[in-house]
């Protein structure tokens, strides 16, 4: 696991944080990772590096693909709007 370090936070900013995490029933460290992991989950859905839609289209295309998997992940997907690149 890698560490991170984080200087010159607001005061305030670091204390509504925290009591964020309290409502939560988390430590601020956990639920500040949890946040980042969350948002790294979220660039690795929309980045370059993921899947192309057309290689997983014919993966799913394939006779004997069980797609009850695929149509789950569908379904649970959040929508955003298309942006042109």
């Amino acid at each position: 696991m890698a560490d991170i370090l984080i200087r010159k936070v607001d005061e305030t900013t670091k204390k509504l944080l925290h009591r964020r995490a309290e409502r939560r029933g988390k430590s601020l460290e956990a639920d500040l990772r949890d946040t980042l992991e969350e948002l790294a989950s979220e660039e690795m859905q929309s980045s370059q590096d993921a899947e192309l839609f057309g290689d997983w289209l014919v993966s799913i295309s394939r006779p004997g693909v069980d797609l009850d998997d695929t149509l789950k992940l569908l379904r649970s997907a959040t929508v955003r709007p298309a942006t042109p690149e």
